[in-house]
């Protein structure tokens, strides 16, 4: 076991130098999705909800594993053309991951990316690595032999790369479906801060069903009964209930727009909430 150990430290660090280069443009991404998260936060929370799902458990860990496994084939498979896919696996990744970083704070990254990201991410970035390596690095060679040499010993580095990358693949979905999941639910039960409604679609038109006394809703003069046309500036046709409901939670302390339909009075009216956790 110490032996393998070595022996792929030996690996990486024959790699540095594309190694550095990968996180270069990995960091640079996530810049630029912070960015992204700061100026567009309505395109973020599209992406988010195209990103996990209602499974947990063993479901979730199958989901996890395969996505994770499919990218790193592709991404591969796709290094063969000039190193594309693993250079566009990791701008995605770090646009993305910036992204979410903005989109649902600090604190709460923290404890969704945590522990399984530690684990995850380093595997994204060391296959990509390798992968970039094995489709530029012949290119620099100077005659075709030494440029053939180089590809094979580069091709069996991804390989060898790719197999342990797998594996860190398989302990961070275990990870993230078994543990992370409920350190998440755990952590929005406590810090997730609504606007005191409970939701619900009647006659495909998503309506408030309920107004909690005394939330930010009901200091507002929001009833039961109203129609909630947009959410922040999104529109909720064709959205489910529960979908709504995450788009109006967020930080405590941050604001919320909601543009309400009052069908008694033919009225449309546009309402600034203010986040807070339940009392």
């Amino acid at each position: 076991m110490l032996a393998l150990a070595q022996s792929y430290w030996s690996l990486v660090r024959g790699a540095k130098t594309w190694l550095v280069i990968t996180l270069g443009l990995f960091f640079l991404a996530t810049a630029a999705g912070v960015v992204v998260g700061i100026t567009k936060p309505g395109l973020v929370d599209q992406v988010c909800e195209h990103i996990g799902g209602p499974e947990t458990g063993f479901a979730a860990f199958i989901i996890i594993l395969r996505t994770n496994l499919r990218a790193m084939l592709l991404s591969w498979c796709g290094s063969f053309l000039l190193a594309i896919a693993p250079l566009l696996h990791t701008l995605l990744v770090g646009l993305l991951l910036g992204g979410l970083l903005v989109h649902g704070g600090v604190s709460y990254f923290l404890v969704a990316a945590l522990p399984h990201g530690t684990i995850e991410l380093p595997a994204i970035l060391l296959s990509n690595t390798f992968f970039l390596r094995l489709g530029l690095r012949w290119a620099f060679q100077k005659n075709a032999s030494e440029r053939k040499r180089t590809f094979v010993i580069d091709f069996k580095n991804s390989l060898r790369i790719g197999l342990l990358c797998a594996f860190l693949f398989l302990v961070a979905a275990a990870i993230e479906a078994f543990a992370t999941s409920k350190t998440v639910a755990a952590y929005q039960k406590e810090h997730l801060a609504g606007v005191g409604v409970q939701l619900a679609i009647q006659e495909h038109q998503l309506t408030i069903s309920h107004v909690f006394p005394g939330g930010p809703a009901s200091r507002a003069g929001l009833s039961s009964g109203l129609l909630i046309q947009k959410i922040d500036g999104t529109a909720t046709t064709g959205k489910a209930a529960e979908r709504c409901a995450d788009m109006t939670h967020g930080r405590v302390g941050t604001k919320v727009e909601l543009e309400v339909i009052d069908t008694m009075h033919s009225k449309t009216n546009t309402v600034e909430l203010v986040r807070e956790l339940k009392p």
